[in-house]
């Protein structure tokens, strides 16, 4: 794994409602709201692997009238707002009726309510960004200092503590000092007119008179983003792994998708055969390569080394999951692919040899067997069941050596054979196939020597039929 350079992106938009507010007889000292390297751009963002430990929000009564206890309840908001445009009609009283907190104003001073785990629920997503609406029950008025008041040390702030690493951070949303925060009062009597500009935050209830209040604090969290890529190549020996020497592969469709089978991006290969998916939410993701025509996947996971080896099932085209860090980039997801045998068309049995799983190269010829030499049941006929008795026919050295004239028939047949039952047409050696079972199937490698001259010539007749097809010089012509 290694860190992608200079990948950071929004990972969300916190409003933050109050829960379990209550209030402080002393206002809060600025020297206990600190913060570390306060950033320029104006929103806070909270490292990735951050884990949150508190979220305080505190507000200052800047007025208070009367000696009664002020009910301050709050609610979460339900639509969005804008400070610049809102009004009490426009609101249209979207928000949640439930009492989401309350805290009593008993005088002027600061008030502070611990959110931690509504914090948290905002960052898990659990509730849209629209943020909180304050009212109280009592007609005596209660004052707050709003974003646009004279000291910005009283402004509306948000204090966040984390733990990163083993210590811990705090920083202050608060305008003027960091971060996003919107706040604008709506009032019944004036119910077309924006009050996002007011110094004061206005809260009171006298009949029909309703003076209530909108506020908003929004925090980014910078996560750093992910990457997965490799290469697609040619594994011309067939080996699932990507030999020095072995050519890439240009233009193969990759496609991406996390692991609950969402499609999540496609890119080709370039001219380097390679390809990358970057700028990628850190979570569990798989690829998908789509074989071009003509061509095989290679075995996969072969060998101990994940740089060099084929990733791709060799049937569906994916790989299995993987996790994405933040800032990781896996460039070890590759694919091989190979020519797989073309219908219609013939191969040598040079090609069948080397592909009856035997030494590096996929077994192909396995899914073609059983296939008789001479008439199925035949007293000297072969079944070839398995690729290890083919395999035997194509050396000739096992069912005679190769001067016998019926070794080499044996081997010419089996991969015309082969070669038909891949899909080539073999209208061209029927005839001589029929006649060479019917030898076959009373005629046994043995008996080359007892032949005539006349049966041996016509024995290596039938042998240079099959040759010249599988080599595509009769017949539909030998494959790409």
């Amino acid at each position: 794994m290694k860190n992608l350079k200079n990948l950071t992106a929004i990972f969300g938009i916190l409003t933050l409602l109050v829960l379990g507010c209550s209030e402080i007889q002393n206002p809060l000292d600025n020297s206990d709201l600190s913060y570390s390297n306060p950033p320029s751009f104006a929103s806070i963002s909270l490292p990735p692997g951050a884990v949150l430990d508190s979220a305080v929000l505190s507000l200052y009564a800047e007025d208070f009238a009367g000696t009664a206890d002020h009910h301050v309840n709050i609610h979460r908001v339900t639509a969005p707002w804008n400070e610049a445009t809102v009004t009490y009609n426009n609101f249209a009283a979207s928000y949640n009726p439930a009492v989401a907190a309350s805290f009593i104003a008993i005088g002027t001073g600061w008030y502070y309510c611990e959110v931690t785990s509504l914090v948290q629920d905002w960052l898990d997503g659990i509730y849209p960004d629209y943020g909180l609406f304050i009212e109280q029950p009592e007609a005596e008025a209660t004052r707050f200092a709003s974003s646009e008041y004279a000291n910005p040390a009283l402004h509306p702030m948000l204090k966040i503590c984390y733990s990163l690493g083993g210590s811990s951070e705090c920083v202050i949303i608060q305008r003027g000092t960091n971060g996003i925060v919107s706040d604008a009062n709506i009032v019944a009597t004036l119910p077309t007119t924006n009050l996002g500009n007011e110094d004061l935050i206005y809260i009171t209830t006298v009949g029909s008179y309703k003076k209530q209040s909108l506020f908003q604090f929004s925090v980014e969290v910078i996560q750093e983003l992910a990457a997965i890529g490799d290469t697609v190549w040619i594994d011309e020996n067939q080996n699932g792994l990507q030999d020095g020497g072995e050519p890439i592969f240009p233009d193969v469709t990759v496609n991406l998708y996390d692991c609950q089978d969402n499609f999540i991006a496609t890119t080709v290969t370039d001219g380097d055969g390679f390809y990358i998916f970057d700028n990628l939410t850190p979570g569990d993701y798989y690829v998908e390569f789509i074989k071009p025509e003509g061509y095989d996947i290679t075995l996969q996971d072969q060998g101990a080394d994940d740089a060099i080896d084929s990733d791709a099932d060799p049937i569906t085209g994916k790989t299995v999951c993987t996790t994405l860090d933040p800032g990781e980039y896996d460039p070890t997801w590759d694919c091989g692919l190979y020519l797989e045998p073309q219908d219609g068309c013939t191969l040598t049995i040079g090609f069948w040899k080397t592909h009856a799983g035997f030494g590096p190269q996929a077994n192909v010829l396995s899914q073609y067997l059983p296939i008789w030499l001479g008439n199925a049941g035949g007293s000297e006929s072969i079944n070839v069941t398995d690729s290890t008795i083919a395999h035997d026919i194509l050396m000739r050295n096992v069912y005679g050596k190769n001067k016998n004239g019926i070794t080499k028939l044996y081997a010419q047949m089996l991969g015309a054979k082969l070669n038909i039952a891949a899909g080539a047409e073999g209208t061209d050696v029927a005839a001589v196939i029929s006649a060479a079972d019917d030898f076959l199937a009373d005629h046994y490698y043995t008996d080359w020597n007892s032949l005539n001259k006349a049966t041996k010539g016509m024995v290596l007749g039938w042998m240079s039929a099959f040759d010249y097809y599988n080599n595509g010089l009769t017949g539909p012509g030998h494959c790409d």
